[in-house]
């Protein structure tokens, strides 16, 4: 994006219609779990190192049986199965795209004891979190989309129990950044925040920030996967509409930006 460009206007709605309309993209090429994986050797298939990276955040949050965990943001439903299922959580997975939210209630069923999961297709940013009834509110690559940050953490803190814990992981980089600007333009993010204004924004909603770290670098292959997956559809792009190939190029972005720097994954526990 060229210096000083603005942003296309963004809203809701588009947000909702990407996650409709890439539903089945983001199942054939990332499986079960939307998110990033950890790899700590490099030779981890996507599913172990995704599976690597959910355990690393559980352990940092202090994930325990019997926990009440909000999955904000919870795609198909794969990380909140696996909250239940690994470590015996109760958990309410929430979603604004009806696509993955018919995906969630279907993959429940799974489970052996498919009550411990239970979705809603909702809007994060407007939903009416229950006060002090939840232990765990979790954020996985799912904050960078929300318009008002600082708001929804002044929500998600009302929802914790004392002595809750907030976990985000998310996408960070500077918007003043041109690269950021344009990862942010095409993967439908009102705005990335560094690490930095995460942790102003979390203990503005009056939580105590327990553990910060920057991964970007154990999380930057996911990327390299999905590039040689585009690579391979490369013949199909061709006739799907512009906002698939725009897609495609965001992978590259993404890319360059990890390999700069300019991009880094980071994951912050906060309490309440």
């Amino acid at each position: 994006m060229p210096a000083g460009a603005k942003m296309s206007p963004l809203f809701a709605q588009d947000i909702r219609e990407h996650y409709d309309d890439f539903a089945w993209i983001y199942r054939l090429y990332w499986g079960e779990h939307i998110h990033h994986g950890l790899f700590l050797r490099g030779d981890e298939t996507p599913q172990q190192a995704q599976e690597l990276l959910l355990r690393h955040c559980a352990d940092t949050a202090q994930i325990r049986p019997g926990m009440k965990v909000a999955d904000v943001g919870c795609g198909h439903g794969g990380t909140a199965r696996f909250l239940a299922r690994e470590y015996g959580c109760e958990v309410l997975g929430l979603t604004i795209s009806e696509v993955q939210f018919k995906a969630a209630v279907k993959g429940a069923h799974s489970l052996v004891d498919p009550a411990a999961v239970r979705f809603e297709l909702a809007d994060a940013e407007n939903y009416a979190f229950p006060a002090a009834h939840f232990d765990v509110v979790w954020n996985m690559e799912s904050s960078e989309h929300f318009f008002d940050k600082p708001d929804y953490f002044h929500k998600a803190a009302a929802a914790l129990k004392p002595g809750g814990r907030l976990l985000v992981a998310a996408w960070t980089g500077s918007m003043q950044e041109d690269l950021i600007r344009a990862i942010a333009e095409v993967f439908l993010c009102p705005e990335l925040l560094t690490t930095e204004e995460y942790t102003a924004q979390i203990r503005a909603a009056g939580l105590h920030v327990l553990h910060a770290e920057e991964i970007g670098p154990k999380v930057a292959r996911t990327w390299d996967l999905c590039a040689e997956h585009v690579c391979l559809a490369a013949p199909l792009l061709s006739v799907l509409p512009q906002k698939f190939r725009s897609f495609a190029q965001g992978v590259e972005l993404m890319r360059e930006g990890f390999r700069r720097g300019a991009l880094n994954y980071s994951i912050l526990v906060a309490g309440k």
